[in-house]
C-alpha cells in the first residue's frame, strides 16, 4: 500500500478521534441536561449534536474512500489489518469512543422515553380527575363505572 495513501488516512483517524471526543462529551452533555430537566439547553444542544454526527459521518465517508483507494473491502471485518500498528491502536480507540457514545445515546434515549411515559400517565390520571369526565366514574349507586355493555345486559 502507497505510504502517502496511509498517511493521508492517519490524518483523517486522528481527526476522526477528535470528533468522536466531541460527540462523545456532546452526548454527555445532553444526558445531563435530560436528567436535570434543563429543556432550553437541551434543545439549543441538538444543533451542536447534529454537526458532530455529520463530522463522523463525513469519516465515514473519507475512510470509505480510502477503501476504494487501496483496494480494501469496505465490508471488511477485519479493516485495521490493513493499518499500520500505530493505526490499528488508533482504530480501536476510535470504535471504543463510538461504542461509548452509542451507549449514552441509548441511555439518553431511555430516559427521555421513560420521562415521557410518566408525563403521559400524569396527564391521563389528570383527565379522569376533570370535572367534566369524574361523572364517568362513579355509577349512581356510588360503585365504580365500567363500560361493560355486556356486563349491564346481563343484570338487566
Amino acid at each position: 500500500m502507497l505510504p502517502e495513501l496511509l498517511e493521508e488516512f492517519d490524518g483523517h483517524l486522528k481527526q476522526a478521534i477528535s470528533d468522536a471526543q466531541q460527540l462523545q462529551s456532546t452526548l454527555d452533555l445532553e444526558f445531563d441536561y435530560l436528567k436535570n430537566s434543563d429543556l432550553q439547553a437541551f434543545q439549543e444542544l441538538q444543533v451542536r449534536k447534529q454537526h458532530d454526527v455529520q463530522t463522523i459521518q463525513l469519516f465515514d465517508a473519507l475512510r470509505n474512500q480510502f477503501c476504494t483507494k487501496a483496494s480494501i473491502d469496505q465490508e471488511d471485518k477485519n479493516f485495521s489489518q490493513h493499518l499500520t500498528p500505530s493505526q490499528q491502536t488508533q482504530w480501536q480507540q476510535l470504535l471504543d469512543i463510538l461504542e461509548a457514545c452509542n451507549k449514552t445515546h441509548r441511555t439518553s434515549d431511555y430516559y427521555m422515553r421513560t420521562k415521557l411515559e410518566s408525563i403521559s400517565k400524569a396527564l391521563e390520571t389528570l383527565e379522569l380527575s376533570s370535572p367534566v369526565t369524574s361523572t364517568n366514574l362513579y355509577n349512581s349507586l356510588g360503585n365504580a363505572f365500567k363500560s361493560n355493555i355486556g356486563r349491564s345486559l346481563d343484570k338487566a
